[in-house]
């Protein structure tokens, strides 16, 4: 009866736990802030990391500088060190802690005709690595690791050139966005973004109330088996 007891609380915290780890990292980006340029102009980007690898902490960001893009440079970051080997651009240092956000900022000058330019990164962590380096195909659904891109204007970017392009939430279907702070923001309502949060709240609770009708029916049947002493 103690294994039983044991066993159905361990799965509910672990189901519980999967959960809130698959759901949390579903939609992570490395996404640039901001995300147009003119071309043939110079400009400093921000490139947002949201979470190491699986719960490792991340030692290195390894960048790979588009064609066309020249004068890159990195922007001292404390507590790490950068460097510059062909059209590779590399920071290296840390540890940065698996559920931090923070940003490494790149300045650059932009090609001189208008297109979107890709930066396929190597996030390496003290245990495993993620590649975001896969290219989107026009007309295709967004890939699970997607390298950051930056569109390149012919003329100075307008409003709508700066704002993030809706993208289709794989777990619930909901449209949304990512915004110049790295933040992931409803395109329809407020509310759109809570729907998923508390879709996850409710499939925890399900999972923990489901170990608990299983342990209270246990603890029902063994008390109606336990036998009665004789007077």
């Amino acid at each position: 009866m103690r294994t039983t007891l044991k066993y159905a609380f361990v799965t509910a915290a672990t189901s519980a736990a999967f959960v809130l780890v698959t759901g949390g990292i579903a939609s992570a980006h490395i996404d640039p802030d901001p995300i147009a340029i003119q071309a043939g102009t110079s400009g400093a980007f921000a490139f947002n990391v949201e979470h190491g690898c699986n719960g490792s902490p991340t030692t290195s960001m390894k960048f790979q500088i588009p064609d066309g893009v020249t004068d890159a440079v990195a922007v001292d970051k404390e507590g790490w060190t950068a460097t510059v080997t062909g059209n590779t651009l590399e920071f290296v240092g840390g540890p940065l802690d698996p559920e931090q956000e923070d940003h490494f900022n790149i300045t650059f000058t932009a090609p001189a005709a208008a297109g979107d330019i890709h930066f396929p990164v190597i996030q390496t962590c003290e245990a495993g690595e993620i590649a975001w380096i896969e290219i989107p195909a026009e007309g295709a659904d967004e890939p699970e690791h997607p390298a950051p891109t930056i569109k390149v204007t012919e003329g100075p970017p307008t409003s709508a050139d700066l704002t993030p392009e809706p993208e289709e939430d794989q777990t619930e279907g909901t449209t949304v966005t990512h915004g110049t702070d790295g933040e992931a923001t409803p395109t329809v309502a407020e509310a759109a973004a809570d729907d998923d949060s508390n879709n996850t709240g409710t499939i925890v609770k399900v999972v923990i109330g489901a170990a608990i009708v299983v342990v209270g029916g246990g603890v029902l049947l063994a008390r109606r088996n336990k036998p009665t002493s004789s007077s």
